[in-house]
């Protein structure tokens, strides 16, 4: 083989290394792209929901022992008319009865005194000196 074909060879390798990286360039970009997209996506919804009231975590409560969460079905498949048409139910607060308090004693207590004693004074143990630090190389 003669330089020349070595050369070429090269040559070629560089110019497929090449368009491998834009090819995978290229993919990365996309797929960034679609990832943001999606993303806002899910957000807009979300806000949408939330903008006109329509919060699914406040929502209708489930049935009591029920472990999965209820779903409005449509009205179509239910029968009943439309959430827009229905009346919504009112529903009257149980009368709430007033808490009687009583006024607290107060006791006065006579004050006590308290005689002072004097402590004991306590010498502090003298602290043993540390042992010498020996070493291979001493």
């Amino acid at each position: 083989m003669d330089s020349y074909e070595k050369i070429e060879r090269k040559r070629n390798a560089r110019r497929r290394r090449r368009a491998q990286q834009l090819r995978a360039g290229a993919l990365r970009s996309r797929v960034v792209a679609i990832s943001l997209a999606c993303f806002a996506l899910l957000w807009g919804i979300v806000f949408v929901q939330m903008a006109t009231g329509n919060d699914p975590v406040l929502g209708p409560a489930a049935p009591h022992g029920s472990r999965t969460a209820s779903r409005p079905r449509s009205s179509a498949a239910s029968g009943s008319p439309p959430l827009e048409s229905r009346q919504p139910e009112v529903v009257e607060p149980e009368p709430v009865e007033p808490e009687v308090v009583e006024p607290e004693v107060e006791v006065e207590e006579p004050p006590v005194e308290e005689e002072f004693v004097e402590p004991e004074a306590v010498e502090p143990e003298p602290e043993p000196e540390p042992a010498p630090v020996v070493t291979s190389s001493s």
